[in-house]
């Protein structure tokens, strides 16, 4: 009877941030990095074999994941898929992330681990891109199982299972494995530095002496997992030069430079747009509380002091780095902000005896972020008020393929294709005319263009159409302009069917 309550706590929290992830998960329009990793899966799915891209694209578990959940779905081609299964693949990433605390009960009890449950399930931008066939949810995922893998000390081997994930999802792993180097590090040299009975000298040769074996052991499992991927199954081995020399060669799309303190709002700093306000400053508070407390707290374990101060160091290297890069989007955030999170339920061990009712005193200051969750994916999903609908496309691109359809309609006798797409920044269009088998893209108007039965174009055509074709403008993305050019006759029947 004991247990009752905090097994309802636990089946809350969950119920809690899966409603938030998978609630209407297909309402939202598909943004352009989504239409694009669609793209790739259905190639997967359409040839049985997966050939990785070391100049644009990320690394291949999301696309044989989504691959999965289409089948499941009986989705097998491009033009047969659909956003849910998709989406399916980081929502349930993202519900997995809730449950992560759970594996540090037995080190650190249930009070700590509920709250950073808490703080996983309520996180807006944890919450936003649980809903985004990308790549981050899962590299967060399997970030912090890799992490609680190593806090069990005794059984370090499995980490190299999701470090290798990690790098078969995305080649920015690094970049934790960086972060996590430097976190431990100045964490055992913090430890060594106030344990006087010990020479530095000496408990850094115990350390490395205890840990090189393990390490090696991780590495050659996580080399192995994450080639099974980019060598499709170890089929095709030039995957496993290209997953190395993408650090090399990987070109970045222009206009994702961005200031230093990005990364800064609406994580810290509160943003009011529109007459919403946005921020995660209640999670930032908790996880300082934790780590000021980890050197001021008397009665805390030097566990759960390394726990605490490895957790912040890791966010705070996590945000250094990848505040050096200019290239910045809010989802590069995901992992770091779970350390975050985690980190925040720790501040249960400043409460006096860690008592339950001051506890859920503290999982009351997490109540806005619910809101925003909601505001976030909901009426704001693609919506430039919300910081996390990042280049977010325009809502009404959902209503285009019937559009489409009751124009071609108008004309059953007349093939509505081929169609043609002109000019650049074009995605997530060929999304909604995947069920267009004859449909091209040029960055200028081909010859005989005029021909043509549907032109998108993101480029002026005016002096080369206006006496072929009618303009409709239609939304896109929030920053591209877009105008569809219907062919006369087309658009006479149209108008005719609708008027009679």
């Amino acid at each position: 009877m004991k247990s009752l309550p905090i097994i309802l706590f636990w089946l809350g929290i969950f119920a809690i941030g899966a409603h938030l992830r998978l609630d209407d998960l297909a309402s939202r329009p598909f943004h352009a990095d989504e239409a694009t990793g669609a793209k790739i899966t259905s190639r997967c799915l359409e040839s049985g074999t997966y050939v990785f891209d070391p100049l644009h694209y990320h690394g291949p578990l999301l696309s044989e994941l989504g691959d999965l959940t289409a089948r499941a779905y009986g989705e097998n081609k491009w033009s047969e898929l659909n956003k849910q299964p998709l989406r399916l693949v980081p929502a349930i990433a993202g519900c997995l992330l809730i449950l992560l605390p759970m594996l540090g009960i037995r080190r650190y009890g249930h009070p700590p681990m509920l709250l950073a449950a808490l703080a996983l399930a309520l996180s807006p931008l944890l919450v936003y891109y649980s809903r985004m066939y990308i790549h981050e949810m899962l590299l967060a995922l399997f970030g912090l199982l890799a992490l609680f893998q190593f806090a069990a000390r005794k059984c370090w081997w499995p980490a190299g299972i999701w470090i290798g994930l990690m790098f078969a999802t995305k080649e920015t792993f690094a970049i934790s494995l960086i972060a996590w180097f430097a976190a431990g590090t100045l964490t055992f040299l913090l430890y060594a530095a106030m344990d006087r009975a010990t020479p530095l000298r000496l408990s850094t040769q115990s350390a490395i002496s205890f840990i090189w074996k393990p390490l090696l052991l991780v590495g050659t499992i996580s080399l192995a997992v994450s080639m099974f991927y980019y060598t499709d199954h170890f089929t095709r081995w030039s995957g496993a030069i290209d997953a190395f020399r993408t650090y090399f060669v990987y070109k970045t799309v222009e206009g994702h430079d961005k200031p230093f303190f990005y990364y800064l709002t609406p994580l810290l700093i509160p943003k009011n747009a529109g007459g919403l306000w946005w921020f995660e400053t209640p999670l930032i508070i908790a996880a300082l509380a934790a780590f000021i407390g980890s050197f001021v707290s008397k009665s805390m374990r030097p566990e759960t002091q390394n726990t605490i101060r490895f957790l912040a160091f890791a966010a705070a290297f996590h945000f250094l780095i990848y505040s050096l890069i200019a290239y910045k989007t809010p989802w590069l955030a995901l992992l770091p902000w779970a350390h975050v999170c985690l980190l925040a339920g720790f501040a249960v061990f400043l409460l006096p005896n860690r008592k339950p009712i001051l506890a859920g005193a503290l999982a009351l200051g997490f109540i806005p972020l619910w809101f925003q969750a909601r505001n976030a994916t909901g009426r704001y999903a693609s919506d430039d008020r919300n910081p996390y609908a990042y280049v977010p496309t325009a809502g009404d691109i959902e209503t285009l393929e019937p559009w489409l359809d009751s124009i071609a309609t108008a004309s059953p006798d007349t093939p509505m294709e081929p169609i043609a797409i002109i000019g650049c920044d074009y995605w997530p269009l060929p999304w909604y005319l995947r069920k267009y088998a004859k449909m091209g893209a040029w960055p200028e108007a081909p010859p005989s263009i005029e021909r043509l039965p549907v032109i998108f174009a993101m480029s002026d055509l005016t002096d080369t159409l206006i006496q072929t074709h009618v303009p409709v403008p239609r939304g896109l993305r929030t920053d591209t302009p877009m105008i569809v050019w219907i062919r006369q006759d087309f658009w006479d029947a149209s108008v005719n069917q609708s008027n009679p």
